[in-house]
């Protein structure tokens, strides 16, 4: 072999290891240093319309202008979230598949039977919000405040019927967690997303809801009657509705979050970038005020702490299922 033939050969085998050591570095991706290259797609698990999807398309459009690729909102309906959940769980973890979603996540695999084992499958991105939830009644129901809806309640065993965006879903077990503090028992009507119940609910078909002012903003169900928020704290924008803890006394404080996950094995590089888009897009004035007249909160966070709030919750809402008895056989 001549030496130019064997420098050659040389700088070959160089380019290839270089190449080599560039493709193991970016975690088997060799075009993740260019993500976005096509559209990406955001998976709602709820029908259009309830907080999940609102919020959703608000963070989708912020993130295709800052990112200069679009992302596409996909509703994927069905079991309190699950369908939709383990269809991103299943999609190739290349960073064109994300789940936009609730703490319902932790919920409903606190009650059914998963395809997936929601601890595991999924890889966590960022927190984007959260917030209380609000108690809602039809117009016509007798009780007038939290008070007189859990006395009635306690009267009137099964009686009051309250809507949820299926089985497990966070609105359904923010309400079950309410009951087994009270002592009481209600009846839960599923549908395929917290919209269509809010319909029945403006419609007379229900009595209550649980559900976020993310959900309600700018529909009818807006002016039926607010009887208490679920935080720790009132409202500052509804200083005049009391808390669910102040006016009973009961130890009942919940908050509900959003946040995005991929599939596991998601490559970092791409994982990393779309957290910062996040944060940049959370910490925006227009988004805080976005969130704000929804009724929540921006609330960014690290991979790691969307991923710890996911497992705590989980644990905690086996243990609300198990009390209602309402685990999955």
């Amino acid at each position: 072999m001549s030496k130019r033939d064997t420098l050659k050969k040389l700088s070959s085998l160089t380019l290839v290891g270089v190449l080599s050591t560039t493709f193991a570095l970016s975690g088997g991706t060799a075009v993740a240093a260019a993500w976005p290259e096509r559209p990406v797609r955001l998976v709602v698990p709820f029908a259009p319309g309830g907080s999940n999807d609102v919020i959703a398309r608000k963070l989708a459009d912020k993130l295709s202008k800052s990112m200069g690729q679009t992302f596409i909102i996909e509703n994927r309906a069905g079991a309190g979230g699950v369908v939709g959940a383990g269809y991103v769980a299943a999609a190739a973890p290349d960073g064109y598949t994300f789940l936009f979603i609730s703490g319902s996540l932790a919920t409903s695999a606190a009650v059914q039977k998963t395809s997936y084992d929601v601890k595991t499958a999924f890889e966590a991105v960022s927190l984007v919000a959260d917030a209380p939830f609000v108690v809602i009644t039809r117009k016509d129901f007798p009780a007038k405040d939290i008070k007189g809806l859990l006395s009635y309640a306690k009267d009137n065993p099964g009686k009051i019927n309250f809507g949820s965006a299926g089985l497990g879903d966070s609105s359904q077990m923010a309400t079950e967690l309410l009951a087994n503090k009270a002592g009481v028992k209600m009846q839960t009507v599923g549908y395929k997303g917290i919209a269509p119940a809010q319909m029945d609910l403006v419609a007379g078909r229900l009595d209550m809801i649980i559900t976020t002012m993310a959900s309600i903003r700018g529909t009818p169900t807006d002016e039926l009657p607010k009887l208490a928020f679920t935080g720790e704290e009132r409202d500052p924008d509804f200083a005049h509705i009391p808390t669910v803890k102040e006016e009973t006394g009961l130890n009942y404080v919940v908050n509900v979050w959003w946040g995005v996950f991929g599939p596991k094995g998601l490559d970092t590089t791409a994982r990393d970038k779309l957290n910062a888009e996040i944060r940049k897009a959370v910490s925006s004035e227009d988004f805080a005020q976005f969130l704000k007249s929804a009724g929540a909160r921006p609330k960014a966070s690290t991979p790691a702490q969307l991923q710890a709030l996911l497992e705590s919750d989980v644990d905690q809402w086996m243990q609300t299922a198990e009390a209602a008895g309402i685990r999955a056989k």
